[in-house]
């Protein structure tokens, strides 16, 4: 039996120098070497000075021709309870928007196929609340969720470039028909919302060891409350939507000075925009209802640098935020004329210096270890104006590095720089990647024997590369 085993351990082993070698990377080892939220999405933490890693494929789907013939997963479900300022709630880690999965195949040497589950990085479910702000004559309904997103990656590569191209979809959906044989009227309820998204992007070898790459994303959100009456004779609901536009733009360099440094700057841009629409004015309501805009804007800039050597590699560097919702609201007609003014209140969040620092190094063939630093120095200013009137709620400055994904913090502000640790584990082709808990290192690995609730891993990612 103990030569059978061993045998088996054998077989395992070459079996796995046989397979291709893995390729590590992923939101797990974005978090665990300094990441930060990417703009306001708190379903992305990216170091941007990391310039290869498969998580870009969420930014630039030129990268897919990277990582073809690649499968991962971002496994959201462990809380790092072993962080002091970690608010110890695991259901913040847990369920859609927290966990993706996805897969590239390669459909011939210049090009390649794939899909990403359950990532969804717009606005749609911000927007689906807005047709309830100008509901008259009738309380609002709920509009369901978007909890379904999918997204088509198509790739191709070139001798110097490499091509992208997403098509994201995601819906949700109620109806609820009534009719009466006896009476004279039907209701239909619908409650609606979906987002449609395009994304392009190119990854061009600039030569010399530098290259450049770039992405345009276009989403449109839309949302649908439709409550009607019929026949005429019976009082009209109305109809009400809301609409959103969001467009981003992306770009990084990566220029060789040495052959141990790269110089990276980086820049991007977000901007949202959405509007609530009266589509169908209820029977009986003569007035017009109040009028709302919003505005998003988020833009970065920064430089850094890469640095490695045999074993040991470094990512770091500093940014410039900026983050503003801006909301425009004027009464409708409902209202005495000389109130039928617009507000404009803006929320600003600013921050420099922005930190991302990483560090990774080889401890074994098979085992990586990682840590980073995270710090977001920044001010917050709200302000509400009108013809008149300004007046600002408050204007601070303060340290507030907070992350949300992986259970770094939670919903909890940190006055304080985010420090992080991970490991990146490789057998052949498979990859598992997770942040660790700073507590693992005090009282051993949770998974062998400690006698307490705290987590060894947090956030992880697993991946398996099955190409040749």
């Amino acid at each position: 039996m103990k030569k059978l085993a061993i045998v088996a351990v054998l077989l395992i082993a070459i079996s796995a120098l046989a397979y291709p070698q893995a390729r590590p990377g992923g939101f797990a080892r974005e978090l665990a070497m300094g990441g930060g939220n990417w703009g306001p999405s708190d379903m992305a933490v990216f170091n941007p000075f990391i310039i290869d890693d498969p998580s870009i494929l969420f930014i630039n789907p030129a990268y897919q021709a990277s990582y073809k013939d690649y499968a991962w997963l971002n496994v959201g479900g462990g809380a790092l309870t072993g962080l002091s300022s970690n608010s110890g709630n695991p259901l913040y880690d847990d369920g859609y928007g927290k966990q993706n999965a996805g897969v590239a195949f390669s459909l011939c040497p210049t090009w390649n196929l794939g899909v990403i589950l359950s990532y969804d990085p717009s606005a749609v479910n911000n927007v689906k609340y807005l047709p309830a702000d100008i509901v008259q004559g009738r309380s609002s309904q709920s509009i369901p969720t978007v909890q379904n997103v999918w997204e088509v990656v198509a790739s191709t590569h070139m001798t110097n470039l490499d091509l992208g191209f997403g098509l994201m979809y995601g819906f949700s959906n109620y109806e609820s028909k009534f009719d009466s044989t006896s009476g004279s009227y039907s209701y239909d309820y619908t409650a609606s919302a979906h987002v449609l998204g395009f994304r392009a992007g190119i990854n061009a070898n600039l030569g010399g060891g530098s290259s450049f790459d770039a992405a345009a994303n276009l989403r449109m959100d839309k949302a649908d409350d439709k409550v009607t009456g019929t026949p005429i004779t019976t009082a009209n609901s109305g109809e009400y939507s809301a609409s959103g536009t969001e467009f981003e733009l992306y770009a990084r360099g990566k220029f060789n000075v040495s052959s141990k440094f790269n110089f990276v700057p980086y820049g991007t841009l977000l901007t949202v925009s959405a509007n609530p629409n009266e589509d169908s004015r209820p029977n009986g309501v003569t007035t017009t209802p109040s009028s709302e805009n919003y505005n998003f804007l988020v833009y970065a800039l920064g430089a850094g640098g890469e640095y490695r050597t045999g074993s040991f590699y470094f990512a770091g560097g500093i940014s410039f935020q900026t983050m503003r919702e801006k909301y425009d609201y004027t009464p409708g007609s409902a209202y005495p004329a000389a109130q039928r003014v617009t507000t404009t209140d803006t929320y600003t969040d600013q921050a420099f210096p922005v930190i991302n620092l990483g560090m990774e190094w080889t401890l074994t063939d098979w085992l990586t270890g990682r840590a980073g630093y995270f710090r977001w120095i920044g001010s917050e200013q709200d302000k509400t104006e009108a013809p008149g009137y300004t007046n600002i709620y408050y204007d601070e400055t303060y340290p507030n590095s907070w992350v949300y994904l992986g259970g770094i913090n939670g919903y909890n502000d940190n006055w304080d720089g985010l420090v992080t640790l991970g490991v990146g584990m490789k057998f052949g082709g498979f990859a598992l990647d997770a942040t660790v808990s700073d507590q693992a290192l005090r009282r051993g690995l949770g998974l062998i024997g400690a006698q307490d609730n705290i987590n060894s891993f947090g956030y992880m990612t697993a991946s398996y590369f099955f190409g040749e």
